[in-house]
């Protein structure tokens, strides 16, 4: 990146530990955004300014450019801002970004299931002047973790990466701009079609249901490489395959980035990381320990929701997900529907189909 722009990181977790790191590394100048609220856990990120870089691809220690709790400080001087928090975190981001945010900024969550969304729905709410780019893309750029204090692993890189702007004519901006980080990067048709192209909630939940007992009772566990057996692997194919009903019902066309149907054939992100991910990836991820663990209290309320709250909207059943909701729902004594993702959440209750792809198109209502 030429002159002083810089590029902007929010979060504190997997996702934007890693970007921030990967990012510096290759030669880009990196602001490290995390809310005051959870400040005191990017200890020691805060303190030395480093954080350490290991697995594939590139490795090292990066020296971030800045790493602040102050959102004027960190947008100041970014044109780029890259947010990767849970996704239930998107709309608390979009307060904090709002007083900073200008016209220049392209405003991407990654991965964005209508991060996009909620970011325009809390500027529209408190008013913000500004017209920034929003965008989405499907999934992280990299299969991640945390591995300490200031030090974070990539197990495999994205190989493909679709993406959206709204409104949706932005959409060439935006891939331009991140193919400058990103080469993978490529245009989705709009943001509801990258919500839906988002798997991981056809990955995790299911598996994660029916091994409760073991999550609870284990010391120890992989979910990819001890969860994912026949029986489970059918109720992930058995999503997938209601998710892709959804895609279809409202005119999105191929590529799905399904699962791999075929019996017995544990791929499951194979369009996304490429053939071997699994192994390579999933094998070495470690978790989950708790059920109060993100691949429910994430993936279902705000994937599976997203999944059936998009399918009702187009006349669509999706049984299978309907019934993990309700498992897991039970499961951690808390509606993820009525918390969850849905139209109504984002303030576009009562919309059609029609609408809501007007609305992504246009960033209209």
């Amino acid at each position: 990146m030429s002159g002083p722009d810089r590029v902007a990181v929010l979060g504190g977790g997997n996702g934007a530990l890693t970007l921030a790191a990967d990012l510096t590394l290759a030669g880009h100048r990196v602001n490290l955004f995390e809310l005051p609220e959870f400040w005191d856990a990017l200890t020691p990120v805060r303190e030395t300014g480093r954080i350490e870089l290991a697995g594939v691809g590139r490795c090292g220690t990066a020296n971030l450019e800045m790493v602040t709790c102050d959102i004027q400080e960190a947008l100041a001087s970014a044109t780029i801002v890259l947010v990767s928090v849970p996704a239930f975190g998107a709309a608390r981001m979009a307060e904090a970004v709002a007083p900073a945010v200008r016209d220049d900024h392209l405003v991407v969550c990654l991965p964005g299931t209508f991060g996009s969304v909620a970011f325009s729905q809390v500027f529209r709410r408190i008013g913000v002047d500004a017209h920034p780019v929003l965008g989405d893309v499907a999934t992280l750029t990299y299969g991640c973790r945390k591995t300490g204090p200031g030090a974070v692993s990539i197990f495999v890189e994205a190989i493909k990466l679709p993406a959206a702007a709204i409104p949706a004519d932005a959409t060439p901006r935006l891939v331009a701009a991140l193919q400058e980080f990103f080469p993978v990067i490529e245009p989705g048709h709009d943001v509801v079609d990258i919500a839906l192209k988002n798997v991981n909630p056809c990955v995790h939940p299911g598996p994660c249901v029916l091994n409760a007992g073991r999550i609870e009772h284990a010391d120890d566990f992989y979910l990819y490489r001890e969860g994912m057996t026949p029986c489970t692997r059918r109720v992930m194919v058995a999503i997938d395959e209601e998710r892709m009903a959804v895609r279809e019902a409202f005119g999105y066309g191929a590529p799905h980035y399904g699962l791999d149907p075929m019996p017995g054939v544990y791929e499951v992100f194979v369009e996304y990381f490429g053939e071997g991910s699994i192994e390579q990836a999933g094998y070495n991820m470690r978790g989950p320990l708790d059920v109060s663990d993100r691949y429910l209290t994430e993936d279902i309320p705000y994937g599976l929701v997203v999944y059936s709250s998009l399918g009702a909207l187009v006349d669509t059943p999706t049984p299978v997900c309907d019934a993990v909701i309700t498992l897991g729902s039970v499961i951690n004594q808390t509606d993820h529907r009525a918390g969850g993702c849905t139209l109504e959440s984002l303030g576009l209750g009562g919309i059609s189909a029609q609408e809501l792809t007007s609305f992504a198109a246009t960033g209209r209502l």
